[in-house]
């Protein structure tokens, strides 16, 4: 009993110390350091056919050690055409020589997404393959031309929004000279090559009773062997007690446990979070819970979200605080990154008082 005990237990160990060191890379030329991950790195991302009005956009996710996953949007990027509840087409693929050979997995609509439904019989025998020196996407089409799908990299269009005039600059990041902490409560570690700030610091108290707009840039680590929750996690507290979650959610379909979802209470209408190693933005409109003279709420805080430019959340109301941080509170507050062990970085923060 004794050594089956401590065999267990050694068990545990082992598998607790693979998830910790599963590698994190925080900048491109770090990743192109290292030959494998540095070509799957090159491989992920995105890709776009089009023909006239019709388009199927694709997103290509590294998991590591030369296998990957592939995600079809008929109609376009979510968001940008592909709408929650058309079907999702998913392919899984791994490195053959200078290809990447893709086959036809699984499909997902909006009411089984969660359940891998069968490829149609006239689908079954899909394939793709992507080129990896050409970084060209090929889907034969049986009786005409290949579809080949080129690589895109789209960028928001709030990406490097300057903090307006009467706004509220709590931290610049944009470049190494550009690192004043006279607005941070609390920190870990600026990156020094760049000026962001790595994630797990807290803003100085902001009149966070009014209205007001919350501007921000992050940046995901990259983690090809990192799975679920362990992939590049943070999240961005508004008021100390609003988590809207920051995670490596390229691909996926978009909860409230990942990128753009309000942890535990609602998820994004789609899921625009980008690839890994870009620089993504969140803007956020809060009005605050509203509280009688003693104190108690009458009103819940509602919040209109943008996540890269794409509105996730429309006016939406937070029946309260959501876990992790602080419980809500008719008092002024700062804007809490959470760290979770990742290193996700963050600059161009700044607020904008609304009423």
């Amino acid at each position: 009993m004794k050594y089956t005990s401590l065999f267990a237990a050694a068990l545990l160990v082992a598998a607790f110390s693979n998830v910790c060191v599963a590698q994190e890379y925080t900048s491109v030329a770090d990743v192109q350091k290292n030959e494998m991950d540095g070509r799957d790195f090159g491989i992920q991302g995105e890709y776009l056919w089009k023909a006239g009005e019709k388009a199927f956009a694709v997103q290509v996710i590294a998991d590591g050690d030369g296998k990957f996953t592939l995600v079809g949007f008929p109609g376009g990027f979510p968001g940008e055409g592909w709408l929650d509840g058309q079907y999702r087409i998913v392919f899984k693929g791994e490195v053959k020589g200078d290809f990447v050979e893709f086959k036809a997995a699984y499909m997902e609509n909006k009411e089984d997404y969660k359940k891998q439904l069968p490829i149609p019989e006239k689908r079954k025998d899909a394939v793709a393959r992507l080129d990896i020196k050409a970084k060209k996407l090929i889907f034969p089409t049986p009786g005409m031309p290949d579809r080949i799908a080129e690589p895109v990299d789209r960028k928001s269009v709030t990406l490097g929004r300057a903090c307006p005039e009467g706004g509220v600059l709590l931290y610049d990041g944009m470049a190494p000279d550009k690192t004043n902490t006279d607005k941070i409560a609390r920190f870990r570690k600026i990156n020094e090559e760049t000026g962001a700030m790595f994630s797990e610091f807290t803003t100085k108290a902001i009149d966070s009773q009014k209205k007001y707009y919350l501007h921000c840039e992050f940046m995901l680590s990259f983690m090809p062997r990192a799975k679920s929750q362990g992939r590049s996690n943070s999240g961005v507290y508004l008021s100390e007690c609003y988590e809207s979650q920051v995670l490596d959610s390229f691909g996926l379909r978009g909860e409230n446990n990942e990128c753009g979802g309000f942890y535990q209470q609602t998820r994004p209408l789609f899921n625009a979070c980008y690839s890994p190693l870009k620089w993504q933005t969140y803007d956020f409109i809060l009005t605050p819970a509203k509280y009688d003279a003693d104190g108690k709420k009458i009103a819940n805080a509602r919040i209109t979200s943008a996540l890269n430019g794409i509105v996730i959340h429309n006016d939406i109301e937070l029946s309260g605080q959501t876990p992790g941080c602080k419980p809500e509170a008719n008092e002024p507050r700062g804007i809490y990154f959470q760290g979770h062990g990742n290193n996700v970085q963050f600059r161009n923060i700044w607020v904008q008082y609304l009423d």
